[in-house]
């Protein structure tokens, strides 16, 4: 115990006598490391102010101090304050030389076996062949566009309130005084599997473990990484399960302000899965919604989750959103659109499309187990996100879904984090962490 005390008093003393150094601010145990990028996805060219782009990427990058990386804070491996456009440059974000997988109407890579069964301009050709044989591609051929991808503009940062570096032309702020988001949640009976006898099966279950409860558990886990000390935060949840209007079901009229409300209302009461598929109905509830009751001042998102296709015989009730969607632009409401389409589902490509024409990201994933990471990556960039301009070599046909198959590297000072972009196997899943883009 003695020599304990001994160097307890000693620690003490340094720090007393140190007490007024310039450098005392620094001292420290551990100094911030950069640790992830957290990709949110391309965005359409429109939602970047530079018109010579092909596409916007936003992403964010989580440091150890379990936080994120910001202009104005100094970090050990730049020794010194970050500022985008002077220490931190389009040089400092690459992609790696890629492949543009043309996604097929069933969500899958097409296949092919000569490049005339190919949109315009594709190979038709081997991932092997395409050095991704150390990836989880099948071994067979594919349409895909081999590209380039170079960043023309920024890094730029944004922040939903504050102009965190005032006087930087790459650092702004949307000028919101919170965050409004309006979940749209696809509750049918193909979820738990119980289309057929009405009873949930397993064999038939799109999501027979909920991933679906553990990516909104994610999202709300993820709006906690926060430099706010009470954020301003709203909460909406509609769900879509059974035939036209009287198939969409609002789990609060009033809007939720606390995760403890959202947790009580929703999580607890998550309802169980039953009927058919009334999307494009609750897309419109969803708008209307956003548009006439969330806080005027608040920062407006839609996330959505889909299993498939809306009922049939709605083309007229899309049509009808999309010019509601249309006319919202000036509200700035962004759509993200998790497009889960397991096994030989057909994804329903008006998703993607209704996704373009706002400035939010198009995610299509074949495994449930993926949903958390993916409201995860949603929720983090919400607060702030940096976004850059790139241009793609490949000429790529419009009216086409793609995936980008890529390793995106940040470089910071002597520091680099990277995200990789392929196809993987984790725990024996097939995950697609390729970027998908919509033409």
């Amino acid at each position: 115990m003695r020599h304990f005390g001994h160097w307890h008093c000693g620690v003490w003393a340094l720090i007393v006598m140190c007490l007024g150094c310039d450098t005392v601010a620094e001292l420290t145990f551990q100094q911030e490391q950069l640790l992830e990028v957290v990709a949110q996805g391309f965005v359409d060219a429109h939602c970047i102010e530079d018109s010579s782009i092909d596409a916007g990427f936003r992403f964010g990058v989580l440091t150890s101090f379990d936080d994120r990386m910001t202009p104005g804070r100094r970090y050990s491996v730049l020794g010194d304050v970050l500022t985008p456009g002077e220490n931190f440059t389009a040089e400092d974000i690459s992609f790696s030389d890629g492949v543009f997988f043309v996604v097929d109407s069933a969500g899958a890579d097409m296949r092919c076996e000569s490049a005339s069964e190919c949109p315009e301009g594709a190979s038709c050709i081997l991932p092997s062949e395409m050095g991704l044989d150390g990836y989880y591609y099948a071994p067979e051929r594919v349409c895909a566009y081999p590209s380039r991808v170079d960043v023309v503009y920024g890094p730029k940062f944004v922040h939903y309130r504050d102009d965190v570096q005032a006087g930087n032309a790459l650092v702004s702020s949307e000028g919101a005084d919170g965050r409004s988001f309006a979940f749209l949640l696809d509750n049918s009976a193909s979820l738990d599997g119980s289309v057929a006898t009405g009873v949930p099966d397993v064999q038939w279950a799109t999501d027979p473990y909920q991933y679906r409860k553990v990516g909104l558990n994610q999202f709300m886990d993820g709006l906690t990484l926060t430099h706010e000390t009470s954020p301003r935060l709203e909460y909406s949840a509609l769900f879509a399960n059974g035939i036209g209007e009287s198939g969409v079901y609002d789990a609060s009229e009033a809007w939720m302000r606390t995760q403890a409300v959202w947790e009580n209302t929703v999580m607890t009461k998550y309802p169980s899965p039953s009927g058919g598929s009334p999307i494009w109905e609750a897309a419109m509830a969803v708008l209307k919604k956003i548009q006439g009751s969330s806080n005027a001042g608040y920062k407006k998102q839609i996330v959505a989750l889909t299993d498939g296709a809306p009922n049939d015989d709605t083309a007229d009730v899309y049509a009808q959103f999309l010019r509601q969607l249309a006319a919202a632009a000036s509200s700035h409401i962004d759509l993200n659109w998790i497009d889960f389409e397991p096994g030989d589902r057909k994804p329903h490509t008006d998703y993607a499309r209704a996704v373009a024409a706002t400035c939010g990201t198009y995610h299509l994933l074949h495994e449930a187990a993926q949903i958390p990471s993916v409201m995860r990556a949603l929720a983090i960039n919400t607060e702030s996100r940096w976004e850059v301009g790139v241009k793609f070599s490949a000429s790529l046909p419009a009216d086409h879904v793609y995936r980008l198959a890529t390793t995106v590297v940040v470089r910071v000072g002597t520091g680099a984090v990277s995200y990789e972009a392929q196809r993987v196997s984790e725990q024996n899943e097939a995950i697609d962490n390729r970027l998908v883009l919509v033409r």
